[in-house]
């Protein structure tokens, strides 16, 4: 048997055989599909991902945990049927997570802010050399009264005096400061300011601020102008000079309003309401109160508001088993078991969960496994309720597993779709759409029989929704309650399935 004769196309066949074969095995390993708790996200055309602007990490977590996964039929789809569209609270929730949304495109679209230079370290484009200035009280009053350079006058300074000229003068003139030699110049036309000036003519400050004064007046005409109306009130004054004759006060007199008064004033009134206030609420109040309530119940035959307050640990519910026995073929659901034969049920542990500007009262029953979810509209009224009963629990074991219910780019909570382990698949109610979305952050209170503290239970949690297929009165939709909680020192993962309730039916109010 002869060998086959090695050409340049027969060794580059070979080659890229041998890489092929090298990188399926490598990538099959790559794309097998991990799970937790049975549960991994479905492998359908959604599970391809869309593009991120998030920063790629080295690492992916597992895709399946307690044996959820992503859904794995091809024809899958997220559009919802009329029937899933959801109720006021959940539109509530969808809006949130569009704002969302909104708020992400808007960022990804804002510019860049271009870099701005702080004045202060510019170069400067000036050749000339700046001419040092010699040291002045201007600095030390500006800084005392808070003023700024370039002011017009020195601000909150005892003298109406100019800036300018204070900062090339000299901080005094023999027994008098600077302040006031140009302050009386600046009030010449006031009793006494004048002969001042008149007085101290031959005193050697008053010829030093001249000199200086007549140096700035060859760059400053208001300045001229004065001195020479100086000058004319000096000659027309005559008699002996008193060289001890004192400096007039050049103060401006506050004529402002009274504001220490006015402010008295308001703190007297304000105290005068309160007092009132409190006293009518003390003699009043009650009166008033039993007055709104007799008018409230009346009228024969009126309901009055369904109120928050009226939920309680104990209160009974009346079930209707006809719903849960037409349901019982077309959805996962458990009816709750009934406590008395009468067919009511007992509340045995009351919750309150606050969300995204939505809040709803959970009412549990049958063991705390099961709970009849009511929403409240403005009024106070009950406008939705829902039965939840426990389809499944997971405890992730690790880092890992929990990467895959909560990973921000493939987690399954708030993935566009969900499949449970026996094939269902649910679509997003809360924001349905093809990318996954970030579950929304849940406050649970409870308050159980016994009156014992239990602590608050923290829940990312997201909705989903499927069509039952089942004409009425059957339950046209069937929900899916997927979120991770946290309470105390454990944390779980919880899935309920759920069925709208017909408000008239449990009597609440």
């Amino acid at each position: 048997m002869t060998m086959p004769r090695l050409t340049p196309t027969l060794v580059l066949t070979l080659i890229l055989s041998l890489t092929i074969g090298l990188l399926n095995p490598l990538d099959a390993w790559a794309r097998k599909s991990r799970s937790s708790g049975g549960y991994s996200r479905p492998s359908s055309s959604l599970s391809q991902r869309t593009p991120s602007t998030r920063p790629s990490r080295a690492t992916r977590t597992p895709s399946v945990s307690g044996g959820y996964s992503r859904p794995r039929s091809a024809s899958s789809s997220i559009t919802t049927s009329p029937v899933t569209r959801g109720s006021a609270s959940d539109q509530v929730l969808s809006r949130q997570g569009s704002q969302r949304a909104l708020d992400d495109f808007r960022r990804q679209r804002e510019p860049e802010a271009p870099a701005t230079e702080p004045l202060w370290s510019r170069p400067s484009t000036s050749k000339a050399p700046s001419v040092p200035r010699r040291p002045s009280t201007y600095d030390s009053i500006l800084s005392g009264y808070g003023g700024t350079r370039g002011a017009s006058y020195v601000p909150g300074a005892r003298y109406p005096v100019p800036a300018s000229r204070l900062a090339n003068s000299s901080p005094s003139f023999g027994p008098w400061s600077a302040v006031l030699l140009w302050g009386l110049l600046e009030t010449l036309s006031r009793p006494g300011h004048a002969e001042f000036f008149y007085h101290h003519a031959e005193d050697p400050g008053y010829r030093q601020w001249r000199a200086e004064a007549e140096e700035q007046a060859r760059e400053d005409p208001a300045l001229a102008r004065q001195l020479t109306e100086l000058d004319t009130r000096l000659a027309s004054m005559s008699g002996p000079r008193d060289p001890n004759y004192p400096a007039p006060s050049v103060e401006s007199k506050a004529t402002g309003f009274p504001f220490g008064a006015l402010l008295t004033a308001l703190f007297l009134l304000l105290v005068g309401a309160v007092l009132v206030i409190v006293l009518w609420r003390r003699f009043f109040g009650d009166v008033d109160r039993r007055r709104s309530a007799v008018k409230s119940t009346g009228r024969a035959g009126a309901r009055a508001a369904y109120r928050p307050d009226w939920f309680r640990v104990g209160m009974t519910l009346p079930v209707d088993p006809s719903l849960f026995i037409l349901a019982e073929s077309s959805t996962k659901l458990q009816a709750p078991r009934v406590a008395t034969g009468s067919g009511l049920v007992s509340v045995e542990r009351l919750g309150e969960v606050q969300g995204p500007d939505v809040r709803w009262y959970r009412l549990y029953v049958s063991g705390g496994d099961a709970f009849f979810q009511v929403h409240l509209d403005a009024h106070g009224r009950s406008d939705e309720c829902r039965y939840f009963s426990r389809r499944d629990e997971v405890e992730p074991a690790d880092a890992d597993e929990w990467g895959v219910w909560l990973d921000r780019d493939e987690g399954l909570i708030g993935w566009p779709e969900f499949q449970t382990q026996d094939g269902r698949l649910y679509a997003r109610l809360w924001s349905p759409g093809q990318a996954r979305l970030e579950p929304y952050a849940l406050r649970e209170t409870l308050e159980t029989a016994d009156g014992a503290a239990v602590e608050p239970s923290r829940q990312q949690a997201m909705l989903y929704a499927r069509a039952t297929g089942a004409q009425p009165p059957a339950p046209g939709t069937e929900y899916l309650l997927v979120a991770a909680n946290e309470q105390g020192e454990g944390a779980w993962v919880s899935l309920h399935v759920g069925i709208d309730i017909p408000v008239a039916g449990l009597n609440l109010s």
